[in-house]
């Protein structure tokens, strides 16, 4: 399974590329610097990461590189997320309204989520202190970004906005990917090394089906508003 994993995984490497490419020759970068820049600096962390699971590094520095590394990702997807919520709610101040209770309420629902998870996750996890924490944490980041890209889609996709197909296209692929990266941590976290190889397949798969919708999907022609409904 770690040669089908590596192929894949190198596959979403060029998918983002491909997203990035397609998005700055349509002239959205602009647009959606959010997504434009997860496709830039993405692929970059990808071939970091290939290179130091390839055999430049053990195991426990190749994690704790993923580790050092994580962080620029949480940053960049929670960007994307806040990017779609202002989308949708730039023009019209009561949907605002409503964007940041949805906001609050989804970020509760991760804490809660959180707690109740917490114990069984952490014997499950059989690393070192820092890992679990990190593990735990990535957990956490993902599950909330996931509720809250969910949270938009279910929320807006019945509202009655003039809004760009373009927006409509990348909140539902949006929405795939966290909530599909959040289940497979929470399964990893859950379950530990015994789903690993799984786990790692499942996300790399997520990572090309999605980036490669956004390559497909995005049009300069698809900027133009339509009603929502």
């Amino acid at each position: 399974m770690r040669e089908a994993i590596n192929f894949i995984w190198k596959l979403g490497l060029l998918a983002e590329v491909a997203a990035a490419v397609r998005i700055l020759q349509q002239g959205l970068a602009r647009e959606y610097p959010a997504l434009f820049t997860a496709c830039c600096i993405l692929p970059i962390k990808s071939a970091l990461l290939m290179n130091a699971y390839g055999g430049l590094l053990t195991r426990d520095q190749a994690r704790s590189l993923t580790s050092q590394l994580q962080p620029i990702e949480w940053l960049i997807s929670a960007w994307v997320v806040f990017e779609l919520l202002s989308r949708w709610t730039g023009k019209y101040p009561g949907a605002r309204r409503h964007g940041r209770l949805l906001a609050a309420t989804f970020a509760g629902l991760a804490v809660l989520i959180s707690l109740a998870c917490g114990s069984a996750e952490w014997q499950a996890l059989s690393f070192a202190h820092n890992f679990r924490i990190y593990y735990m944490l990535d957990r956490v980041v993902w599950g909330t970004l996931a509720l809250f890209a969910a949270g938009i889609w279910l929320f807006f996709r019945n509202y009655p906005l003039q809004i760009a197909p373009n927006l409509m296209r990348h909140t539902n692929i949006a929405a795939v990917y966290f909530s599909a990266i959040a289940l497979s941590t929470l399964t990893f976290t859950l379950n530990g090394l015994r789903v690993v190889a799984f786990v790692n397949l499942s996300i790399v798969t997520v990572n090309v089906g999605c980036f490669g919708a956004w390559a497909l999907s995005m049009t300069r022609e698809g900027q133009v508003p339509i009603d929502s409904q």
